[in-house]
């Protein structure tokens, strides 16, 4: 991001999106206004894309032990997009995040009342200009996820759909990363 004191990570290439079966045909829409996510607000955007297919099966197993609800993995072609990434200390630091935060159970956050913590880190990457974040995994070592704060609008990143989407399946192997 040019003039900014914030270091931001560049990044492009291909992602995967997990989505609700149900939802395939707005892959690419933003949350419905009463959803709230780990790095979204009721009523804010955020797309929540990984880098790794399998790391897409272990995000939303949980989520489907919980609901048995079908998901969907749809591979997507992000553009150059200007991200937060929560891996790097230094820029962390200086935008006065707390990395750990992210790693607080968020829905346990909204289930007692209270503001999840991370939603404080990306109101600060939202805030320093940052197309999205970057979330360190919890349960998959060196993994990492993004969530797109803006695409697909005047000068932000443009995400389309690279192939065909594929079933989640689920297996005793994956995890959920909360």
């Amino acid at each position: 991001m040019a003039g900014s004191t914030i270091p931001l990570l560049t990044i492009s290439g291909r992602f995967y999106r997990a989505i609700l079966a149900s939802r395939i045909d707005s892959v690419l829409a933003p949350p419905g206004p009463a959803s709230a996510g780990r790095y979204h607000r009721l009523g804010q955007s955020a797309l929540y894309l990984t880098c790794n297919p399998e790391w897409a099966y272990i995000a939303v197993s949980g989520y489907m032990r919980e609901d048995g609800l079908a998901r969907m993995i749809v591979p997507l072609e992000l553009g150059q997009a200007d991200v937060l990434d929560q891996r790097d200390e230094a820029a962390c630091a200086a935008l006065g995040i707390d990395r750990k935060d992210s790693n607080a159970n968020w829905r346990a956050a909204l289930a007692a009342g209270q503001e999840p913590p991370s939603w404080r880190n990306a109101d600060a990457a939202r805030a320093c200009g940052a197309d999205g974040i970057i979330d360190r995994s919890r349960h998959i070592p060196g993994g990492w996820h993004v969530t797109l704060f803006r695409w697909n609008a005047p000068g932000a990143p443009m995400v389309t759909v690279a192939g065909d989407p594929f079933p989640a399946i689920l297996s005793d192997s994956n995890q959920h990363w909360g």
